[in-house]
């Protein structure tokens, strides 16, 4: 599935912790996929991968990019991050996205409920609006 990348980049600001989750994220439904997320990271050209392992891999490779002096802005602590997303991979990140959220619910149904589940849930429902506000 070799391609030319995708052309178009859109920015977007997250908090730190955001763009963590984001990673989790992606690396959780690859791993739900029997692909292993440190194997992919070490990939060299993301282009040449499917399309989740290759969003992943440039995700992280924006991560990498990403260090504390190019934190823009700094709220109430957080580190506030401006993050350039191939508008390809927008999609397929609501889509992993919108697939933990409901592997959390279910689980927070099962188990009566977790702290930590209900704050990544909020997480990952801040970080849908954002990105689905992208696709507009």
């Amino acid at each position: 599935m070799a391609s030319d990348g995708p052309p178009t980049l859109t920015q977007t600001i997250l908090s730190s912790p955001e763009v963590v989750t984001v990673e989790r994220t992606l690396a959780a439904v690859l791993e739900r996929s029997r692909l292993s997320a440190d194997d992919l990271f070490l990939a060299s050209d993301p282009d040449t991968l499917d399309l989740l392992p290759a969003v992943y891999v440039r995700w992280q490779q924006q991560v990498v990019q990403l260090d504390s002096s190019s934190c823009g802005l700094s709220v109430d602590g957080t580190c506030l991050l401006v993050v350039s997303v191939p508008i390809l991979d927008v999609p397929v990140l609501v889509m992993a996205l919108k697939s933990r959220l409901l592997d959390l619910c279910t689980q927070q149904d099962e188990e009566d409920g977790e702290e930590v589940s209900s704050l990544e849930i909020q997480m990952i429902s801040r970080i849908l609006v954002l990105l689905e506000s992208l696709l507009s």
